[in-house]
């Protein structure tokens, strides 16, 4: 075959794979076309530029929704020059555009630029193709992606090159660049990176450190940074590099992914803070706990000096309010006592490091200042009916071991003087009166005798619904019962029972371990008494009656065990 036959072969060859096919200035936008299509020409015969053909295509709505934001671009001259004259030699735009019947179809429009193409010579190629199935499956693949990532390069470290796949005009240096390095580069150097987070983008982005981890490994790599939005801000963008599937490890041709991970990255900040909170505070009271306390001691220790104010409390009477009123009230007399420390000394690190002691550590604040805060702290909680004991010490911060054990010697000063002074006697009577004002409020004069007559076996308040226990008298065996039932009621009176409750009387006892059957044994406001013999033939007595205190959630019942006479 002739060469003029062969040229002659190859460019119909190459023509026919086109719908359309455009000579174009792209500085002036005149076109004449080498090939057209009568059904997408019909309707624009009368337009001459090819960037008001853009525009038309586009604002008719020739072009679907979804892709028009994406090709209104190339009715920008300006934006079609950048690219070219930057130095890219084909772009290429996947999208779906209607044609006169209504019908949409998938087409691939391309700019094909000569090496030469510059404004001197800005002639190019304007192309529309009609997409295959393939091609259409990898559109939708590349919408999805669009969704997802703001710039997707194939990059040449070696050659420093790359092929844009993806790019958001976000993406783009504002010096346009035909080398990937200086690409990475100018983005940052424009304010595109947060300046917190330039140095690790610096470090990601160095080409001898991509390449030399390449040359080991197929494993992908990324790095974490803050991005400028468009319109100011910053959000978390993550950079990943990896080969492409068909390259082999050492290869220096890779993929360059840019997504948006704000979202996912502020999440998974907060997440780390709640464990650290978790690790780093008492879960009852929120203050920091004592492996904190410790680790700040520890730096306080190798700091760079300067003086150290501790204050040592420990809480008056837990114990009692614990066994007298249960553990409720005593975890409210905790956090009432942590909460009114850290309003005292709002910018104070506060600490429990103990069931009842609390330590607070001051660089800011001077022994006498804490002693005169502390009464004020005294004051506040005596209106609750609490009291604490204290010391306060000051010293050198490398010293402050010695300090916070000068702390602590104050505190048991303090408190010797509280007991050594009647206070405890005070505050149990003043204990005695609260537990005997609530039981007189709930208007059963039985339950409070139960506290002062040697009569009385047990007392306890259950919910039978959750099988909770609050213990008004309880003999120290059940309480270990108690304990090795993980607290559950229940539980625990069923140890007692086949421990203690002799066995023809075990049946009976055992059927009030059954909420259903207690709750409809007392509907009408009747109470259970069951009569039983201990394993020692000691007679017992039992009522079970329900707590005025019912409702909202909780069926509470008062349990009364006492000797038979």
């Amino acid at each position: 075959m002739p060469d003029s036959e062969l040229h002659e072969f190859v460019e119909q060859t190459l023509v026919e794979g086109f719908l359309q096919l455009a000579r174009v200035n792209i500085l002036t936008g005149e076109y004449v076309y080498l090939k057209k299509n009568d059904e997408l020409y019909k309707d624009f015969k009368d337009v001459t530029n090819i960037y008001d053909y853009m525009k038309r295509l586009a604002s008719e709505k020739y072009i679907f929704p979804e892709y028009a934001r994406e090709f209104i671009k190339f009715s920008d001259p300006a934006y079609v020059q950048g690219r070219v004259f930057g130095g890219e030699r084909r772009i290429v735009c996947r999208y779906r555009r209607k044609l006169l019947s209504g019908e949409g179809r998938w087409v691939i429009f391309s700019i094909n630029a000569p090496k030469d193409c510059s404004p001197h010579s800005p002639w190019a190629v304007f192309g529309l193709m009609e997409s295959d199935a393939g091609t259409t499956a990898l559109t939708a693949a590349m919408s999805a992606l669009s969704v997802i990532y703001h710039k997707i390069l194939d990059i040449d470290l070696v050659k420093d090159t790359f092929e844009v796949i993806k790019a958001d005009e976000s993406e783009r240096p504002v010096g346009n660049t035909g080398r990937i390095t200086q690409w990475l580069k100018s983005f940052a150097d424009e304010g595109n990176v947060h300046t917190e987070d330039r140095n690790v983008y610096d470090s990601f982005t160095d080409p001898e450190k991509i390449l030399s981890h390449f040359a080991r490994s197929s494993a992908r790599i990324s790095c974490r940074y803050r991005r400028r939005c468009i319109g100011g801000g910053f959000r978390w963008a993550q950079m990943d590099i990896l080969p492409p599937a068909d390259s082999e490890t050492g290869g220096s041709r890779l993929i360059l992914f840019v997504k948006d991970v704000h979202e996912e990255h502020m999440a998974e900040l907060r997440h780390r803070q709640e464990l650290v909170d978790n690790y780093n505070r008492d879960a009852l009271t929120m203050l920091y706990n004592r492996h904190t306390f410790h680790a700040d001691e520890e730096r306080i220790r190798c700091s760079s000096g300067g003086m150290i104010t501790v204050l040592y409390v420990d809480v008056n009477g837990l114990h009692e309010i614990n066994n007298l009123l249960g553990h409720q009230k005593g975890d409210d007399m905790l956090c009432c006592v942590a909460d009114t420390l850290k309003n005292y000394f709002p910018e104070e690190r506060v600490y429990r490091i103990g069931g009842d002691e609390f330590v607070m550590l001051s660089s800011r604040l001077n022994e006498a200042s804490v002693e005169r805060i502390v009464q004020e702290v005294r004051m506040t909680l005596s209106g609750n009916n609490y009291s604490i004991s204290v010391g306060a010490a000051s010293g050198e911060s490398a010293a402050i071991y010695n300090t916070v054990g000068a702390a602590e010697l104050a505190m048991r000063r303090d408190k010797s003087e509280y007991y050594k002074d009647g206070q405890n006697d005070r505050k149990t009577r003043t204990m005695n009166e609260e537990l005997e004002q609530m039981l007189t409020e709930k208007q059963d004069e039985e339950y409070f005798l139960s506290l002062i007559s040697s009569k009385y076996a047990g007392v306890y308040y259950v919910d039978i619904l959750r099988d909770t226990i609050r213990y008004i008298y309880i003999p120290d065996f059940f309480k270990k019962m108690l304990q090795n039932s993980s607290f559950s009621f229940f539980r625990a009176i069923k140890l007692y029972a086949r421990k203690y409750v002799k066995q023809e009387y075990y049946e009976g006892f055992s059927a009030l371990t059954d909420p259903e059957y207690l709750i409809s044994s007392m509907k009408d406001g009747q109470a259970i008494i069951y009569e039983y013999c201990k394993v020692d033939m000691v007679r017992m007595k039992l009522k079970i009656s329900m707590s005025p205190d019912t409702g909202n959630g909780k069926c509470e019942t008062v349990w009364i065990f006492t000797e038979d006479d």
